[in-house]
């Protein structure tokens, strides 16, 4: 009998092994989930260990060439591993009851397999108390932040994730405030599954707070002679006496290669040095060529549009020291790169662009202060498509304020600006306007005649408008997302606030004298939200919405200049319309039963497009296809206004289309085919329009739309 059984397991093994053999032979050709309601497909499929077998296109290509998959096969000794995976994906969400009860299906015929997981998840459990450990040693202000930001919720459903949040803060804040080697035990999670609560317990080990006792400076490099041990010290910004702060050494990190003297700079503690409650700190820095003359390739999407160019510019580092750049480049790109694809030609029908050269000089330091100022001077001319050229220079001051480290918005800088504007109008550009204004108050052919006879005698000064414009600026920023380069979840906010003329102003009002140029204020907000619709690190479903407003406080609003003014349209803006194409449509002036010379005065003021009040938004979902390649789907919409009074929702633009990405290690290249899914100014039915001349627009851009 003894010797019956072990051969009785030996022919039972081996049944199975062969049944476990012949069951691989059938493709498994689906893979599905039921009663999956927390938890999406998605990332139930990511975690089991079987997987769907490709479809048919797939296998084929992948018989020729490295592209697609291999099909797979039903094996059932994986459906233990996907339970285990599937379990631990649930746990770590809260869902400790969940159970799972597997089935498949063979299809002997067609020689394929299902595999289906009916899931019963529960309900989730939630916190019951939330305990930190180990810190009663540290100052009680210290405890007060770090027990008002764990404190939970006890209806807050558990998570592997938030507990994880908690304790990096903690571990980060102590680090932050002089414990150096501050640590952290693994979290202890003890779960009531009959009152479906569950008890965390945090223990840390702060070790001794640590002061910087002296600061190692190491200079190494082609340029290390021309570079004072002294600026490594103030660039970095700790001072010995100080209480260690990692992210204090972060930020010195980074203020050392912002100024771009070196090719490596390294900033930490030496543990090893350590002297009771003292710690040094060593930067170590290697110093590259101070004279610097680089040529460059110009891909970049200002004004809302892909541009490509050339640029060259000189820069010499440490320009009288103190880490101070003097630059001097010249640069130049042509705009709407798309145009010249379309045309092949670059004729002035279809090539516009600008040519820009700078001066500037940029530092660390201002008044003795870590702010990095930049003052620089330019020279731009500009030339749009069949519109006007411009003329525009003058001298900017720009001051980037650092933060500390717990405040809501990441970013801060404020500005200065002169500038002296020129733009001289094409005739055709005016006669297009000038007719579409009468059009509104006069017979078309009567708008048409009028407008030409008024071009007809117009002289080179009257295409022409000039003025001088003061700003004065501020831009804030809060940056709440994930990820920097690709975004998946958390949100971004901006503002920018920007005075026109109200210094000017105030002394013309003082000495009495005539102020005729318009003083204004310009807003813009935009808020970006990533929704965590996929939940997974290559796929993103993300909104935008922007909204701007210019208003004239004194002056008229006519005389703003057109860089001045909101467009919208372009690769990072409504992706249907070409660049600066949605203009307001309603005429800037009302006139009721104008005379002639009201008319002609439109001439005078200038008919020049340009809204003053900006609503734009967006959603996109964008998912990694192979590799590093990548695909979008997009909505836009939005419009330009001459004012909050002038928004109809008839006028609202929206564009739809899809996208394709190449994520490289810079940044991602894109191309985008939108088209106009609704066109304020083109009402006629969207399949009665052509496809090229009415419905597409296509863009090439660096970075994604938002």
């Amino acid at each position: 009998m003894n010797k019956i059984k072990p051969l009785l397991f030996a022919f039972l093994f081996t049944t199975f092994i062969i049944y476990s053999q012949q069951e691989k032979h059938y493709e498994l050709t689906a893979v599905s989930f039921h009663g999956n309601d927390n938890i999406p497909t998605s990332q139930l499929q990511n975690a089991c260990l079987s997987k769907e077998s490709p479809g048919w296109f797939s296998q084929f290509l992948n018989k020729f060439t490295s592209f697609g998959s291999k099909a797979t096969y039903f094996d059932s000794l994986l459906i233990p591993s996907d339970v285990r995976a599937m379990r631990s994906l649930y746990q770590s969400r809260g869902f400790f009851k969940v159970k799972f009860f597997p089935e498949y299906r063979i299809l002997k015929e067609k020689k394929e397999a299902e595999l289906i997981y009916h899931i019963i998840e529960y309900q989730p459990a939630t916190f019951r108390k939330f305990q930190i450990n180990g810190i009663d040693s540290i100052e009680s202000i210290f405890k007060d932040a770090i027990f008002d930001y764990v404190k939970v919720d006890s209806n807050q459903q558990y998570s592997d994730n938030f507990v994880a949040d908690k304790s990096n803060f903690v571990l980060g804040y102590l680090r932050d405030h002089g414990y150096m080697l501050a640590s952290a035990d693994r979290p202890l999670v003890l779960v009531d599954t009959l009152e479906n609560k569950v008890d965390v317990r945090l223990n840390f080990h702060t070790g001794k707070r640590y002061r910087i006792s002296d600061i190692r400076t190491e200079r190494t490099g082609a340029g290390k002679d021309l570079v004072k041990e002294d600026l490594l010290e103030e660039l970095v910004g700790i001072k010995p006496g100080q209480y260690y702060s990692y992210y204090d050494i972060q930020r010195g990190q980074v203020r050392l290669y912002r100024t771009n003297l070196f090719t490596s700079a390294v900033v930490n503690s030496v543990v090893s040095d350590t002297s009771g409650s003292e710690v040094p700190l060593s930067i170590t820095a290697d110093v590259g060529l101070l004279n610097e003359l680089a040529p460059e390739i110009i891909t970049n999407n200002e004004d809302n549009t892909f541009n490509l160019g050339l640029s060259l510019s000189f820069t010499r580092k440490n320009f009288f020291g103190d880490a101070r750049k003097f630059t001097l480049s010249t640069s130049g790109a042509a705009q709407n790169f798309s145009e010249f694809l379309k045309t092949y030609s670059f004729a002035d029908t279809s090539l516009y662009g600008y040519i820009d050269n700078r001066i500037t000089i940029e530092q660390p330091f201002l008044f003795g202060k870590l702010i990095n100022t930049k003052l620089e001077t330019y020279l731009t001319f500009q030339k749009r498509k069949n519109e006007y050229k411009s003329t525009l220079y003058g001298a900017k001051l720009s001051m980037d304020f650092e933060l500390p480290q717990y405040t809501y918005f990441n970013a801060f800088s404020t500005y200065f600006n002169i500038e002296q504007a020129d733009y001289e109008y094409r005739k055709n550009y005016m006669l297009r306007n000038l007719s579409y204004y009468f059009g509104k108050y006069l017979p078309q052919k009567t708008a048409d005649s009028l407008a030409a006879s008024i071009l007809e005698n117009a002289t080179q000064a009257d295409l022409t408008r000039k003025s001088l414009n003061e700003y004065i600026g501020i831009s804030l920023a809060a940056n709440k997302t994930n990820d920097v380069f690709f975004p998946t979840s958390g949100y971004s906010l901006s503002i920018l606030f920007e005075d026109a003329n109200s210094i000017p102003l105030l002394f013309s009002s003082i000495f009495g004298e005539n102020f005729e140029r318009p003083a204004f204020i310009k807003t813009l907000l935009t808020g970006t939200y990533y929704l965590p619709f996929y939940d997974s690190p290559t796929s993103a479903f993300g909104v935008k919405f922007k909204i701007g407003k210019i208003f004239a406080y004194k002056g008229n609003i006519a005389d703003i200049p057109l860089n001045q003014r909101f467009y919208s349209g372009g690769s990072n803006s409504i992706r249907g319309w070409s660049t600066r194409e949605l203009v307001p449509s309603d005429p800037l002036y009302n006139l009721n039963n104008p005379t002639p010379e009201e008319l002609e005065s439109l001439f005078i003021k200038g008919t020049t497009t340009g809204g003053f009040f900006l609503m734009e938004g967006s959603i996109e979902t964008r998912n990694r296809l192979i590799g590093k390649v990548g695909s979008a789907f997009f909505i836009d919409y939005g419009n330009t206004w001459n004012g909050f009074q002038n928004v109809r929702l008839d006028q609202i633009a929206v564009a739809g289309g899809f996208g394709f990405r190449y994520y490289s290690d810079f940044a991602p290249i894109r191309v985008d085919f939108g088209f106009k899914l609704y066109d304020p100014n083109n009402r006629r039915n969207f399949f009665k329009k052509s496809l090229w001349g009415e419905l597409l627009q296509f863009h090439i851009g660096i970075g994604e739309a938002f």
